[in-house]
């Protein structure tokens, strides 16, 4: 029987190995750059049971955008969103939030180093101290 196992976003970015870093740092991913040495043509990207892919660009990436308007989307599980946004705005500025969503679940965005924006959702039980979101 045909099973899909996974859905891997493929982002295009301007250098490799600054958006290696930046998810890393800011996300907490593993790298799997390809070819092995530098200089990378992409990469995988690897965290607990989600994948991204990172490839080298041949035209320039312009992104500008609005929020709630994202390349990606993270949903998290077991009330981890308050650890990560704050190890996320040590390092990276946030771009919307965090706020709570009409269906509970609470958001905050950041911005890649060529402009993608990564939504980071998770349900939480306790959402006292976030703010409603206006959208």
């Amino acid at each position: 029987m045909l099973q899909f196992v996974a859905i891997v976003p493929v982002l295009r970015v301007s250098d490799v190995e600054r958006s290696i870093a930046w998810y890393v740092e800011n996300l907490g991913f593993t790298p799997a750059p390809f070819p092995a040495e530098p200089p990378f043509e992409g990469c995988t990207l690897r965290r607990d049971h989600t994948e991204l892919m990172l490839r080298k660009s041949t035209t320039p990436v312009v992104r500008a955008r609005d929020s709630y308007e994202w390349d990606v989307y993270i949903r998290l599980d077991g009330e981890a969103l308050t650890e990560l946004l704050d190890h996320a705005r040590r390092r990276t500025p946030l771009v919307r939030g965090p706020e709570v969503m009409r269906e509970g679940a609470v958001e905050f965005e950041l911005e890649d180093p060529d402009g993608y924006r990564v939504c980071i959702s998770e349900v939480l039980a306790d959402t006292r101290g976030f703010p409603r979101a206006v959208a």
